[in-house]
C-alpha cells in the first residue's frame, strides 16, 4: 500500500510538472543566486526515462525551495536522450572519457552546488526520496540511499541481488567498513567531500573508491533506508560479470589504501601518546 501510494504521488508530480511547464522555461540559476544543489545523472540511451526523471527531480527541489541545477552526463547515446533531457530542463554534457566513473567525475567537475546528488537515469531511484536526504543534509557529509540497512529493500533478480550482497559484504569485511550498501549510486554529497576525492576508477567501482576515501578522511557518512525499484523502461546497461571484475580490482586497490590509512592513524596515535608522555615528565 505504501509503495503504491508513493508511485501514485510520483506519477501525479510528473503529470503536474509537465502540464505547467512552458517550453524552454527552465529557471537556470543566475550568478546572483547561491546554488545549493547540483544533480548529476549519468545516462546512456535513456530516452524513455529521462524526461520523467528530470521532471520529478525538478518538482521535489522546487517544492523545497532549492536553487539547483541538473546535469546529465550523456555517454554518446544513440537515441533522443540528449534532446529530451535538454527539453526537460537539464544541462547536458557529452561524456569525453568512457566509463561510469568518468561520467561522475566529469559531472562533479561541472557541478557548482554546495551539495551534489547522484542518481541513475532509469527511474530506479525515486526522486521523492531526495526529500529524505534534504532533511538530514546538515548532519552528514555523505548520505547513502541504502538497500541493506533495516527498512531498506530492493526489487531485482535473485542473481543480481546475491552478487550485490556478496560484493558489499566482501568490501565491509576485508576493508573493515561499517556501511551495508557501499555500491549504491544514489547519494547526497557535501561538495567538500568531492573536492578532496581523488577519483581514479573508471567503472562502477568508483562508488567504493569515493566512499573509502571519504571514510579515511573522517567525513560523516550516514545510510538511510531506501526502496530500490527496477528500471521503468528499457534494458539495463550493466554487464554483471564486468561489474563484478571491476569491484574485485578495486577491492585489491582499496585494501592497500585502507592499510596505508591505518598505518598513518597508528603513527599519529603513537606520536600523540609520545607527546603526552613527554609533557607529563
Amino acid at each position: 500500500m505504501i509503495k503504491s501510494l508513493r508511485e501514485w504521488e510520483f506519477c501525479e508530480m510528473v503529470r503536474k510538472s509537465a502540464a505547467t511547464k512552458k517550453p524552454n522555461s527552465y529557471p537556470f540559476p543566475d550568478s546572483s543566486s547561491p546554488l545549493e544543489i547540483s544533480v548529476v545523472i549519468p545516462a546512456y540511451d535513456e530516452e524513455a526515462n529521462i524526461s520523467a526523471l528530470i521532471s520529478g527531480v525538478r518538482q521535489v527541489l522546487e517544492k523545497n525551495q532549492c536553487v539547483f541545477e541538473i546535469i546529465v552526463v550523456d555517454a554518446n547515446s544513440k537515441d533522443d536522450t540528449v534532446k529530451r533531457a535538454e527539453k526537460a530542463g537539464a544541462e547536458v554534457l557529452i561524456q569525453r572519457r568512457p566509463g561510469y566513473g568518468m561520467a561522475l567525475k566529469e559531472g562533479f567537475d561541472k557541478a557548482r552546488g554546495k551539495y551534489v546528488i547522484t542518481m541513475d537515469a532509469d527511474l530506479s531511484h525515486d526522486p521523492l526520496f531526495i526529500e529524505e536526504m534534504l532533511k538530514i543534509r546538515g548532519d552528514a557529509d555523505v548520505i547513502i540511499a541504502s538497500r541493506y540497512v533495516p527498512g531498506g529493500s530492493a526489487e531485482m533478480s535473485s542473481f543480481r541481488r546475491c552478487l550485490s550482497i556478496i560484493l558489499n559484504r566482501m568490501f565491509r569485511l576485508i576493508l573493515s567498513l561499517p556501511y551495508r550498501d557501499i555500491s549504491s549510486g544514489y547519494r547526497f554529497y557535501n561538495q567538500k567531500v568531492l573536492k578532496q576525492a581523488v577519483i581514479t576508477c573508471r567503472d562502477f567501482d568508483v562508488l567504493e573508491e569515493i566512499l573509502i576515501r571519504a571514510h579515511n578522511q573522517g567525513f560523516r557518512i550516514v545510510e538511510v533506508p531506501f526502496h530500490y525499484k527496477p528500471r521503468a523502461h528499457g534494458k539495463s546497461h550493466v554487464k554483471l560479470i564486468h561489474f563484478g571484475l571491476s569491484f574485485s580490482r578495486t577491492l585489491w586497490k582499496m585494501s592497500r589504501l585502507r592499510r596505508s590509512s591505518r598505518c598513518i592513524d597508528e603513527k599519529n596515535q603513537y606520536s600523540s601518546q609520545l607527546s603526552r608522555k613527554k609533557a607529563c615528565e
